[in-house]
């Protein structure tokens, strides 16, 4: 007997199911293409998009549906229904999932299924050929540090020539991006997108560190636009060389009105790069041919990485958990020509490259960032997933009510049957009293199974994009099923659920493609229970904004999220992981005070918390520790527990559906009027060392120390007349002598001083001298430390709390 393969097996079973076009006549349909498009050409361990041709050349409109699956995974299956007008061609696209892992192979085999579905039936076409299933091979790569840049011009990389010439602004785009791989030791490859409209869904994206965007070509492609602003959304990069993009594509890349004013643009005969507060030291440069730069006016919310002639040359935006670079000044400025006594450049088809400038490598480490191991993961959501969702198990009273009515039984038959003239009688009876106790308990169970309806859960986190109206979502999500039996899971929310499919081997699985935000499962069949994985969102959910102020009591403001609902247990983070717990009216007002400053490692008010909050605040501590994910470093942030009002996605009809999300939102401060007293608390005002060490305060240490400490107001209340300030400080300092000194004309003035202190230092400042801002809102304080006597403490001293409080009135503005 010939044993066929199990895959094998199943294709043909599958295609048994479906009647067939005979070859004899001429097809209803045509496939073409099937190959991976978007920002990658091969598959691998992401998610990819295909792109294909379908052609109609019959006189009526047709119903198709494409079918792709990898020839080792014939279970899982990807699929695309689109509709095809009469003697026409369509071109479109299909997500498929993650190639399976074949080690070092160049290539997997795809087959793919054709089917007219025009009237309500599907009909399987067949090939031209002698096969039953169209097969090909396609490029497979593992994931590595990937660059896709988007020009307007068709660029060959082989052609080194082509890409060297100044006239090129493609070539000297690719030319750029190569230098910044080079300085960051990444390898040559670099893949150019090609011309055509993009898929329109952030998958295509997946497998891609970075994107360039070097050119106008997606002016003409809003759904792709769309699909590139979500990817960044959900903590994608991309790199805009504003001096090749025009800023109305810029905007619609942002989904809002253009962050930052363009003034003009000049070309530079000379360029001499350096850091933002430095002051300049690098090689002045000169040009024959003028460098073009546009000049810019930056937001508070840009992060400025290099600036020539006064003008930010680079600078950096937040958007969602993604982040994107903007580099003003043309690529020839960042980089020089390799002299003929310098080691050739790594890349074998450039041994020419131009060598990087250093201030090259802070935008290659924003592009391309060394993996951070996080210590908050969707995982961590898993408690209250659980919380939410299964059906109950009996109480420890009734479990115990049942056994105890099995033992008293089983005494009651001893104590009747023992002096009876038939005591084989016992085993019987015991044995049958032993079932109807077992009986009870399963009974049990299953009413409490059936009791609950059928259930889908949801528990992420959602990042707000302020001014795109979209959020982006991470986290887990459940189905609960009573019986078993086919689950037709569905969305049209853009959701990306990543199921666990764990004990359904050999079960033939079709995940169905219909619109752009919208897909279903077809022949997924659950068994009964609990079934949980991962899901991925960008949606628009309309406006989510936190606008704050500062006032006499602390910071006061208002929380726009119609989409929500139920917003409870909320705080405001810092960037230095101060917490500080708010309070929401019903109406979406809030205030956060000096009272609701929390004390570390509490990040709830309530003395005493629910199950809920402990959970809740398990997430806090794990999201708020170090090290903190990049994107939220220097904002403040508004988190708030809330209830979605739409779902992600349903399961079965009838279903129960629970959704929770903790809410993410960057505040916007808005200035108070002049002359509002307004109280500025320690959370809110950064401190850093302003003399020769700079960078963040020694916080412990066994060597003796003296540091000048600059405390920086908030800008939206600056400049501001301060009335007082109270310094909160606490310090473990044994044989150690601390002391404070203010600075009136630079020079120090002593306030406190302390030896061995033990208890919490509360000092009210309030001499005119000593409380005076610099230009930048800054108030500058010395902090020391050191020993008492000749001996050296063996133990080190730590600062456990450090801040200041300000309170005073806003001046009139700038």
């Amino acid at each position: 007997m010939v044993m066929l393969p199990r895959r094998t097996i199943v294709l043909f079973a599958a295609l048994a199911l479906f009647p067939l076009s005979g070859r004899c006549q001429e097809p209803s349909l045509r496939l073409q293409g099937l190959v991976p498009t978007g920002t990658r050409t091969t598959v691998g361990e992401t998610w990819v998009t295909l792109q294909f041709v379908i052609v109609n050349p019959t006189p009526e409109a047709r119903d198709a549906r494409v079918v792709a699956f990898f020839a080792d995974q014939p279970s899982m299956q990807y699929a695309r229904d689109v509709w095809v007008p009469a003697h026409a061609s369509l071109t479109t696209w299909m997500p498929i999932g993650p190639a399976p892992n074949r080690g070092a192979q160049l290539s997997r085999e795809l087959h793919a299924l054709l089917f007219d579905r025009t009237g309500g039936q599907d009909r399987l076409i067949l090939p031209s050929t002698d096969e039953r299933v169209r097969s090909r091979l396609v490029g497979y790569r593992p994931r590595q540090p990937t660059t896709g840049i988007l020009v307007d011009t068709p660029v060959d990389l082989a052609d080194s020539e082509h890409l060297s010439r100044p006239d090129s602004a493609a070539g000297q785009a690719i030319l750029f991006v190569h230098a910044l791989r080079a300085a960051a030791g990444l390898p040559e490859q670099l893949t150019i997108i090609p011309n055509n409209a993009l898929p329109p869904t952030p998958e295509a994206f997946e497998g891609t560190e970075a994107i360039v965007l070097a050119g106008n070509r997606l002016a003409a492609d809003p759904a792709g636009i769309r699909a590139l602003r979500q990817w960044v959304e959900r903590g994608g990069r991309l790199w805009i060389l504003v001096d090749m993009v025009d800023p109305k594509l810029v905007s619609a890349v942002l989904g809002d009105a253009l962050p930052f004013e363009v003034v003009d643009r000049v070309g530079l005969t000379t360029v001499q790069l350096h850091p933002p507060s430095g002051t300049p030291i690098g090689v002045v440069r000169p040009f024959d041919r003028p460098v073009e730069m546009v000049r810019v006016l930056t937001t508070p919310d840009d992060q400025i990485m290099a600036v020539v002639n006064g003008w930010p040359a680079a600078f950096l935006r937040t958007i969602g958990r993604g982040r994107i670079v903007f580099t003003t000044l043309g690529g020839r400025g960042w980089h020089r020509p390799r002299s003929p006594n310098e080691v050739r450049s790594p890349y074998q088809n450039r041994p020419d490259l131009p060598v990087g400038l250093p201030e090259l490598l802070e935008i290659a480490a924003e592009l391309h960032p060394q993996p951070q191991t996080p210590t908050f993961t969707p995982d961590d959501l898993n408690p209250l997933l659980m919380e939410d969702i299964g059906y109950s198990v009996p109480s420890r009273q009734t479990a115990a009510a049942i056994l105890g009515s099995f033992v008293l039984s089983l005494v009651a038959i001893g104590a009747l049957l023992r002096r009876s003239r038939r005591p084989e009688l016992i085993g019987w009876l015991a044995a049958i009293v032993a079932v109807a106790s077992a009986g009870l308990f399963v009974l049990l169970a299953t009413s409490s199974r059936r009791a609950v309806p059928p259930t889908v859960a949801t528990v992420t986190v959602s990042e707000a994009v302020p001014g795109s109206e979209e959020i982006a979502a991470s986290g887990l999500f459940a189905v609960y099923s009573p019986e078993s039996g086919e689950t037709p899971i569905a969305t049209n929310a853009s959701a990306v659920l990543d199921f666990d499919f764990a004990g359904l081997e050999g079960q033939t699985r079709r995940r169905v493609q219909t619109d752009t935000d919208a897909w279903h499962f077809e022949g997924l069949a659950l068994p009964g229970g609990v079934r949980t994985g991962r899901i991925q969102q960008s949606a628009r959910v309309g406006s989510v904004l936190a606008v704050a102020r500062f006032g006499a009591n602390g910071v006061e403001g208002r929380l726009t999220a119609a989409a929500f609902q139920n917003l409870e247990d909320a705080l405001v983070s810092t960037p230095g992981r101060d917490p500080i717990a708010v309070r929401i009216a019903a109406d979406g007002s809030f205030t956060a005070g000096m009272e609701d400053v929390l004390p570390p490692g509490q990040f709830l008010a309530s003395a005493v918390l629910t199950d809920k909050q402990q959970r809740r605040q398990d997430v806090y501590r794990k999201l708020l520790a170090s090290p903190v994910p990049r994107h939220t470093q220097p904002r403040q942030m508004l988190l708030v527990w809330a209830e979605p009002r739409d779902r992600a996605f349903t399961a079965q009809p009838g279903e129960r559906s629970i959704a929770s999300t903790l809410l993410v939102i960057p505040m916007e401060f808005e200035r108070p009027a002049a002359g509002t007293r307004v109280t500025v608390p320690p959370a809110l005002i950064q401190v850093r060392r302003s003399d020769l060490a700079r960078g963040q305060p020694t916080m412990e240490s066994v060597y003796p120390a003296e540091m000048r400490l600059r405390f920086q107001l908030p800008e939206s209340v600056v400049p501001m007349t301060v009335e007082r300030a109270i310094l909160h400080l606490r310090v473990r300092a044994p044989s150690r002598r601390v002391a404070v000194d203010g600075l009136a004309d630079d020079q120090p003035v002593p306030i406190f001083a302390a030896e061995n202190p033990a208890e919490p230092i509360r000092l009210e400042i309030a001499d005119p001298r000593l409380i005076r801002t610099d230009e930048q809102g800054g108030l500058h304080l010395v902090l020391s430390i050191t020993n008492v006597g000749d001996a050296v403490p063996e133990t080190p001293w730590r600062i456990e709390t450090l801040g200041l409080e300000v309170v005073g009135k806003t001046d009139a503005g700038r």
